[in-house]
């Protein structure tokens, strides 16, 4: 198998960049990302408070933004420290409900 690299060099013989051929390239999983629930249940600004409250306690979650009258939940978070299983949980548990994506 033909294993050959190729690299960009700067004038002054730094190497900017290697790539080997014949190796699969993934891309890195995404720093944060932004899920959003559809959630049942809630019928005032207390209910919102309360899941945002939940959702701001779960591991990873950056941002929290819950919405009574659209019966929305917008979550900025890292997926390695928080999946979307674990933020439907957090809202379930506190006695609401969420719609399949």
């Amino acid at each position: 198998m033909l294993r050959s690299a190729f690299a960009v060099l700067l004038t002054s013989g730094v190497v900017l960049a290697e790539l080997s051929l014949g190796t699969a390239c993934s891309p890195a999983a995404p720093a944060e990302v932004t899920t959003e629930l559809q959630i049942g249940g809630m019928v005032c600004d207390s209910c919102s408070q309360a899941i945002t409250a939940a959702l701001g306690k779960r591991d990873g979650v950056q941002t929290v933004h819950v919405d009574h009258v659209t019966g929305t939940a917008k979550i900025r978070h890292d997926p390695a420290r928080t999946s979307r299983e674990a933020l439907v949980a957090a809202v379930t548990a506190l006695g609401y409900t969420v719609a399949a994506p």
